[in-house]
């Protein structure tokens, strides 16, 4: 018997893609800059898009295409700030603050698109936001010197996560109307053209950074790739427990690769923000079979 339906295979596949990818990003950041590291990531997600959209048939430009560039520049500007804040702060502590886009999503679709959200979902929100700030320590809160982490890294990684959930909502949209290798060809597309604009002190990488840089391209476009396969075909409440398992694979790889243990506060707001996430998504599953049913 098999206890995952398609979309949560799909879903657990390009999550623990992701996790590696994020694991070589870090090991890469060590020598390389981090905008380094991203224009190879746009490089190759080119060639993989194209590949896709090549045996799917349809243009590679799409119809939409200014909205499919602003697109483009919201994950341009998203991946960077993911990439620098994984390779600035420890493994686990940068995706549990990147994994708290869902509740910003959340408020941003009923700010912006006037989607409902009710008691229990502002709960929810409100678990993950206290998360966030447990993760973070910021001093106003717990005091002068009682974070590690680094500043900068933490406002970046911050700014990320507004970012990637505008990128998420920009997708919904898209989605409507064009081929989701489209939809995910133009933030490699404007990477490959921005990153050297936009960059300084590049390196050459050894052999072995050449393969973390050809891990992360092929590891975190598979990943996306398959996790864009599983967001189209599966319920909100599978697909946030699904991919809340991308923080604990981040502590495994921090703890197992780079010796990274996190601490009591790692631990707890990674719990507050993961009983956020899944909580919205039953929420939304539930009220979604609701509303169908009546």
């Amino acid at each position: 018997m098999n206890l995952l339906t398609p979309g949560m295979r799909f879903m657990l596949l390009g999550t623990f893609l992701f996790s590696i990818g994020s694991l070589l990003i870090k090991m890469a950041g060590e020598h390389i800059p981090t905008m380094e590291i991203l224009f190879v990531r746009g490089i190759v997600g080119i060639f993989f898009c194209w590949f896709i959209v090549r045996r799917a048939g349809v243009g590679m430009l799409g119809t939409r295409r200014l909205m499919l560039a602003m697109r483009g520049l919201i994950g341009f500007t998203a991946l960077f700030a993911e990439f620098y804040a994984i390779v600035h702060l420890p493994l686990a502590d940068a995706i549990a603050i990147l994994f708290s886009h869902p509740v910003v999503v959340a408020i941003l679709a009923w700010v912006v698109l006037g989607e409902k959200l009710g008691t229990r979902s502002v709960m929810a929100v409100m678990a993950s936001i206290v998360g966030v700030i447990v993760v973070c320590r910021p001093s106003f809160i717990f005091g002068v010197g009682e974070s590690t982490l680094d500043p900068l890294a933490l406002t970046v990684a911050l700014v990320g996560v507004g970012f990637i959930s505008v990128a998420i909502l920009t997708v919904r949209s898209l989605a409507k109307t064009e081929h989701p290798a489209v939809v995910m060809f133009y933030p490699p597309l404007i990477i490959s053209l921005s990153a050297p604009l936009f960059s300084s002190g590049w390196v050459l990488p050894t052999g072995p950074e050449w393969l973390m840089l050809l891990g992360v391209a092929l590891f975190m476009n598979a990943g996306q790739y398959y996790m864009t396969r599983g967001y189209a075909i599966e319920s909100a409440a599978r697909v946030s427990a699904v991919t809340c398992l991308e923080i604990v694979f981040a502590a495994i790889w921090g703890l197992s690769f780079l010796g990274e243990i996190p601490d009591q506060w790692t631990i707890a707001g990674g719990l507050l923000i993961v009983s956020g996430t899944l909580a919205l998504g039953y929420i939304g599953a539930r009220e979604k079979k609701t509303a169908t049913d009546s």
